[in-house]
């Protein structure tokens, strides 16, 4: 049994999740809706009408709220069709989009699952299906696109296209939270919190991120854009079609940061905590501001944070600035380690990224063990030091060899040195 406190400690996963359309989009800041790539198809009947065009009207209408505009771009035959889309647009009604931007994937490139396959085949001669790149941003939250994909077929009829079928499109982390259901926006002085459940629940999680804000910025500095984005859903399994996972991998996260990689300091980035919403009820106040800033942690350091940045520093990291002021001992925090080291246990090397997977039944040991190399190294260089550390080893155009130079540069030490270092740092530590 994973104990509040560990759950608190096993909460910032921080990923990557770009589509495979992400590259082909760049990084051009649009504040109108594009279509790109394809959508040449002519309707027929003299018209000129492309799907790109189908697409921008689409989009538009969906920056605009215009309702009507948007179910115009809906096959006017198909009745089911036209009810379940007027509903995802109204899920979307209270999301600030600023930017939505559409493009097609060539013809040859699309595998299409059975159902859109069916209906393009059955839907009129000169009906096909495509995947389709979505591009979003979140008005004051976004400086990057947010990408997922889409299936979507499409259809003439006199002179016109249409969507005439719209499925989430399989993979990871393609599902959105109006793809479930409404979503709720409530928004404080540091945070959007958007959510299936009612405000009730949404407030809350505001201000934890309004508490939570400042705690970053004494550590990491005020040089980020200090605004959240929160998505919440109302079930385990809800999280997991977001996340694009099984259920049963996050029964031990509380909240998880979705994001993008190596973007410049001043951007917001396409970042998104999403929150678990049975494993966060059942935090204490302490371990939920533990959570809070431990994830906004991550959002203020995405721009340090890069591929090649092992996880044991950068969740070890956001442990370090998440229980710097939360009053609790060493040895509670880190009791399934100090139980391992009991029993004879004792880590021999700093755990590896694969440890940190959500289902390693020694998960919350990977984040003890992490927090407090973390602490460790504030301890004996400096509270700068470790930061100068997690900077150096993120360091734009680096490799993983930036982090054994930034242990020689930063720490005047080498990553086996400080290895055997923090082993022996354990035992004094914690028995």
């Amino acid at each position: 049994m994973v104990s509040v406190v560990a759950a608190a400690v096993a909460i910032g996963l921080a990923v990557t999740d770009r589509g495979p359309f992400a590259d082909a989009f760049g990084d051009e800041r649009h504040a109108s809706p594009v279509v790109e790539q394809g959508g040449v198809a002519r309707a027929g009947d003299g018209s000129e009408d492309t799907v790109a065009e189908l697409l921008q009207r689409r989009a538009k209408a969906l920056i605009a709220k215009n309702r009507s505009d948007f179910l115009a771009t809906v096959d006017p035959q198909d009745a089911e069709l036209r009810r379940a889309q007027a509903t995802w647009f109204d899920n979307l009604a209270e999301v600030p989009v600023t930017s939505w931007r559409y493009q097609l994937a060539p013809r040859e490139d699309a595998r299409l699952p059975a159902a859109a396959a069916a209906k393009a085949a059955t839907a009129g001669p000169d009906s096909f299906g495509r995947f389709v790149g979505i591009a979003l941003r979140i008005d004051g939250y976004d400086n990057a696109d947010a990408v997922h994909d889409e299936v979507m077929t499409f259809t003439p009829r006199e002179g016109r296209w249409y969507v005439s079928g719209r499925w989430v499109a399989p993979g990871r982390g393609n599902q959105q939270l109006w793809d479930v259901g409404r979503v709720n926006a409530f928004r404080s002085d540091h945070a959007l919190v958007l959510g299936l459940p009612d405000d009730d629940v949404l407030a809350p999680i505001a201000e934890e991120v309004d508490a939570a804000v400042p705690r970053v910025d004494e550590v990491w500095g005020k040089r980020w854009p200090r605004k959240v984005l929160v998505l919440v859903t109302r079930t385990e399994q809800e999280m997991a079609d977001l996340l694009g996972g099984k259920a049963s991998n996050y029964t031990q996260l509380a909240a998880i940061t979705r994001g993008e990689l190596g973007v410049a300091e001043e951007t917001a980035a396409a970042e998104r905590v999403v929150i678990n919403p049975r494993a966060y009820a059942d935090l204490s106040e302490v371990g939920k501001r533990v959570i809070m800033i431990h994830e906004i942690t991550h959002v203020a350091v995405r721009s340090a944070t890069q591929e090649w940045t092992p996880m044991w520093l950068a969740e070890g990291f956001a442990d370090y600035i998440g229980y710097r002021t939360s009053g609790l001992s060493v040895q509670f925090i880190a009791q399934e380690l100090v139980d391992d080291l009991r029993n004879g246990l004792k880590p021999k090397a700093l755990p590896t990224d694969a440890d940190f997977d959500t289902t390693n039944p020694k998960l919350p040991q990977a984040y003890e063990m992490a927090w407090l190399a973390c602490r460790m190294i504030a301890e004996q260089h400096g509270q700068d030091s470790l930061l100068e550390l997690v900077r150096t080893a993120g360091a734009p155009g680096g490799s993983a060899a930036s982090v054994e130079e930034a242990f020689s540069s930063v720490l005047g030490t080498t990553l086996a040195q400080f290895t055997a270092d923090w082993r022996e740092y354990l035992e004094e530590t914690l028995t």
